[in-house]
């Protein structure tokens, strides 16, 4: 299916039985899975850069844009028609990361923002007083919003309920987005995978591999998941970080390049009983 568009990047997401494709200008549209029939199109106003991957959740499709400003977007998934809309510092490269109770983006220079979902009333806003092109997807978890800036600051922990900074952590500015499974956090920074703690952030345990680990890290039923630039994948015991098995996928496995728009992003996925690698030109699925 060709999703047209001024660029190569594009971007999916799925949820209520349909797929949501979304191409650089712009344009949502949701596919039958099954058969690739068009359900709707919609193209989204005001802004004419997309590079913010699109989220669905309990029946919305939130989404960002660029151009002019940044714009946040919710978009019924049932039938294409923009619910609501929200200026924001920039719209550049972050997925909304959304819960029941917020819908959290955060840009360069750590301008981070939570939105009510149903109806987009503003929650609070980190502001650091200075801005810029780009951002990062930011993660939610134990209470926390996990912010990696584009723009170099240190990276750090926002309180969820009111945006109060709540700590800071090593990590290079440019590392993968962290993995939780409750109070356990997976960081990859420099090629190496360690576990911490979301409170304290001590470090409990390291795992190397073969030094060249580049994936952004997923959680599946307490094992974790990682990939390195040789094309070596592991498994490992999220308690205790000893590998369960590994392999050799056949294909490097790219970090993901979260600023650029040259091609889409990618990262390991799980679902259906399968975990699925992306190595360069290949894709690979794993089974129990």
């Amino acid at each position: 299916m060709d999703l047209g568009g001024s660029y190569w990047w594009s971007a999916l997401a799925c949820g209520s039985g349909r797929l949501y494709a979304q191409n650089h200008d712009g344009v949502l549209t949701a596919f039958d899975p099954a058969t690739g029939k068009k359900i709707w199109t919609v193209e989204l106003p005001g802004q004419y850069s997309f590079t913010s991957p699109p989220t669905f959740a309990a029946g919305v499709v939130y989404t960002g844009g660029a151009g002019s400003g940044g714009t946040l977007y919710a978009v019924d998934a049932a039938s294409g028609a923009v619910l609501w809309t929200r200026s924001v510092a920039n719209g550049d490269n972050s997925s909304p990361a959304v819960t029941a109770n917020g819908v959290y983006v955060s840009y360069a220079c750590e301008q981070t923002y939570a939105f009510g979902p149903e109806s987009g009333d503003p929650i609070w806003h980190h502001d650091t007083e200075c801005s810029g092109g780009g951002g990062r997807t930011p993660v939610v978890a134990d209470g926390g919003v996990w912010v990696r800036d584009d723009a170099g600051m240190t990276p750090t922990v926002l309180d969820a309920t009111d945006g109060a900074v709540r700590g800071t952590y090593e990590a290079a500015n440019w590392s993968p987005a962290p993995a939780f499974d409750g109070r356990q956090g997976y960081f990859v920074d420099d090629g190496v995978l360690q576990e911490r703690h979301s409170r304290t952030l001590a470090t409990r345990w390291k795992f190397e591999g073969d030094g060249r680990i580049s994936t952004a890290p997923i959680v599946v039923n307490g094992y974790v998941y990682v990939g390195s630039l040789s094309g070596r994948l592991w498994a490992l015991n999220g308690a205790t970080g000893q590998s369960v098995w590994s392999t050799d996928v056949g294909a490097p496995i790219n970090e993901p390049d979260e600023h650029n728009v040259s091609e889409p992003l990618t990262g390991l996925g799980a679902g259906g009983g399968l975990v699925v690698v992306p190595a360069t030109d290949l894709l690979v699925a794993y089974g129990q």
